[in-house]
């Protein structure tokens, strides 16, 4: 092309400069010249295309210095001033032309070198098909992509069909194992699996309401059948209404899940080692809840084999006595449940939860305690609390292990009154809990290191109470916090969210 415009740049200057120069018209044929210029513009540089312009200026000038010598007649030199005016004006527009070429250029290639070095996969899309599929559901009354899937649930099948594969990266071949992109673009919709089907409605439901960009976590198979767990963002450009160019970039996160899969494994290993090193500084409530029980149904035993035994078996009572047995084992055994809740090593579970019933369990386990170190406790308990989605036996877990540090706190009081108050309130979007004492509380500098790893106050502290109770209200999607001034005591407080009602 370069060689064909230099020739033909050539050809045309030399025509044009005979034409000029032997003809007599009455026309600025010099004019012309600005056809080689344009022309320059697909081989010239920017110096070259000032040179060409200037040497087209000085063929004018010569042809009409040939034609005309020295002489100024106002026709001819006008049509020579027109002629130089087009040349210069043509130049000065190809060279603007010229960078802006440039520069599209350099995006280009830049956008070339990301999309085949980045590490992150890259796909271009067209989903020209899929955005007049979309567009017929609307032309047929549809008022969401929410309707048109309850409408046609296999439609989500048909949309990956029609969102068409144009290019890929390296980086996408690499992770999805294929040797070339035409075998990857075949098995692409093969690849989308029905874990991934809900992802694709959102992503339809944006285009739906025309949003510029989409991005979801979901599972994906490689070409050899591995799951993928990826994040990917589509990228719906609005200058593109047809949606004929669409980006699709792609993290394999696959790795990074399963280290959080672990650690959250790990996080419940830790809980449950802490619940049982708990029960173990509750062994004294803990017994004293069961052999109450055990005592009132021995007692009412002997009880009841007494009035079997007279004269006249007073049956009435016997009844009354077995009732009494009846429900003392039950009680027995509603402790021994939540004994074996908390030892258990059950997977964590979200149910709805009554987060009084919740502190209610925790008080009656630490009773004891509670009496030992003679401590009184005020419950301030709101009512009608909705419930809150979450694990029961973690969120019993940290309200014990707050009352413990409570009682343990206070334990050192001997000349000060020790409280214990516990409350529960309702928030905006969340149930609050706050567990409050009277113990010699904690400077402002350790404020920092209270919820960290490992941090304890106590000598024989592990520090990890703390740190678990922020794991576990974290979770549920919620905070921890706490606050104190240095012989006043320290209050505890925790935010759970609560289980919205469907409107």
């Amino acid at each position: 092309m370069s060689r064909f415009s230099q020739l033909a740049a050539i050809l045309i200057a030399a025509a044009v400069f005979l034409l000029d120069t032997l003809t007599t018209y009455d026309i600025a044929v010099a004019v012309l010249y600005v056809t080689v210029v344009l022309l320059s513009l697909n081989f010239a540089s920017r110096t070259g295309l000032l040179l060409i312009a200037a040497a087209c200026m000085g063929l004018t000038v010569l042809s009409y210095m040939i034609e005309h010598g020295f002489d100024l007649p106002s026709e001819p030199l006008g049509r020579c001033f027109v002629s130089l005016a087009a040349i210069g004006i043509s130049t000065f527009l190809v060279l603007r032309l010229k960078t802006s070429i440039s520069v599209l250029a350099e995006s280009e290639q830049r956008y070339r070198t990301i999309f085949l070095a980045t590490g992150v996969a890259i796909l271009e899309m067209d989903f020209t098909e899929l955005k007049v599929a979309i567009d017929d559901f609307k032309a047929r009354g549809y008022q969401s992509a929410e309707a048109a899937a309850q409408s046609d649930p296999d439609f989500v099948r048909k949309a990956v069909r029609l969102m068409r594969l144009t290019n890929a990266n390296n980086t996408t071949l690499t992770m999805f194992k294929a040797k070339n992109i035409e075998t990857f673009k075949s098995a692409l919709p093969d690849l989308v699996g029905q874990d991934m089907e809900s992802s694709i409605w959102g992503l339809l439901a944006a285009i739906w309401d025309g949003k510029s960009a989409y991005e979801s976590d979901t599972a994906m198979n490689d070409m050899n059948g591995t799951r993928l767990t990826i994040l990917y963002n589509v990228a719906l450009p609005a200058d593109r209404p047809a949606l004929d160019l669409v980006l699709i970039s792609i993290m394999d996160v696959t790795a990074r899940r399963e280290a959080e899969d672990g650690l959250h494994a790990a996080q419940a290993e830790l809980a449950h080692v802490t619940r049982v090193a708990t029960l173990g500084e509750l062994t004294v409530s803990i017994a004293h809840e069961v052999n109450q029980p055990l005592a009132a149904v021995v007692t009412n035993g002997e009880a009841g084999l007494r009035w079997l035994k007279r004269p006249q078996p007073d049956l009435t009572e016997v009844e009354a006595s077995l009732r009494r047995i009846i429900s003392d084992a039950q009680r027995a055994s509603e402790v021994i449940r939540h004994l074996r809740a908390l030892a258990s090593k059950a997977i964590p579970q979200t149910i709805p939860v009554d987060i009084n019933e919740v502190i209610e369990e925790a008080i009656e386990l630490v009773q004891r305690e509670i009496m030992n170190n003679r401590i009184g406790v005020r419950l301030e308990l709101a009512g009608n609390l909705p419930a809150v989605l979450g694990d029961p036996v973690q969120l019993q877990q940290v309200v014990i292990n707050l009352i413990i540090n409570a009682i343990q706190a206070m334990g050192t009081n001997e000349h000060k009154a020790r409280q214990l108050s516990v409350t529960s309130s309702a928030g905006d979007d969340s149930i609050r809990v706050g567990i409050n004492d009277t113990g010699p509380g904690f400077d402002a500098g350790e404020a920092a290191n209270l919820f960290n790893a490992f941090y304890t106050t106590k000598p024989e502290g592990m520090g990890m109470g703390l740190s678990i109770c922020r794991s576990i209200v974290s979770a549920h999607g919620g905070r921890i916090s706490a606050r104190s001034e240095p012989g006043l005591g320290t209050s505890f407080e925790f935010t759970i969210p609560f289980q919205k009602e469907d409107a």
